[in-house]
């Protein structure tokens, strides 16, 4: 997460995957990112950014999906979110694609 006008660092840095990241998405609609991962695992964090730039970003972690097997050193592929619903939708080196939806 950067702010360039605050500084060339980043603001936060976060680590929940045990190994490298495959995938990032953000809904287009809704503050909702994913990441998915190596391991199979795929986070979901909701984040904002206020119009006060004093105000700090706002990042929660809100579910962890086990969503793929993984094989060796892949698990998850890509992540996507449905352009006007909360749903996400994986695939992985398991050869499936699977949707999460916010149930």
């Amino acid at each position: 997460w950067f702010d360039m006008d605050l500084s060339t660092k980043p603001y936060k840095t976060l680590r929940y995957n045990n190994t490298g990241l495959r995938s990032i998405s953000m809904h287009k609609k809704l503050p909702l990112f994913a990441a998915g991962g190596e391991d199979g695992i795929v986070y979901v964090f909701h984040g904002m950014v206020y119009q006060d730039l004093m105000q700090n970003p706002f990042i929660v972690p809100l579910k962890r999906l086990h969503a793929h097997k993984c094989d060796k050193f892949d698990g998850v592929l890509d992540v996507v979110f449905h352009p006007t619903q909360p749903w996400l939708f994986t695939c992985g080196v398991d050869q499936t694609v699977r949707m999460f939806t916010e149930r």
